[in-house]
């Protein structure tokens, strides 16, 4: 039963870069696709703060001034 809430991408890498991938997923136990999921996940993340950080930063400018 597809889940309508997921989308799929498809990621293109140079035939090292897959083989050295593939590679870490299998020696530590990760599926490719979860792995790439996470990696966004986590990158999205890391930016929403950084956007988040760098707002805050310049709304406790405004206020001191």
């Amino acid at each position: 039963m597809a889940n309508s809430n997921i989308g799929k991408i498809t990621v293109l890498l140079p035939n090292e870069e897959f083989r050295r991938f593939a590679d870490y997923c299998r020696e530590q136990g990760f599926k490719k696709s979860t792995l790439i999921a996470r990696l966004v996940r986590d990158f999205l993340n890391a930016e929403k703060e950084k956007e988040k950080e760098k707002l805050g930063s310049s709304g406790e400018t405004a206020r001191k001034v």
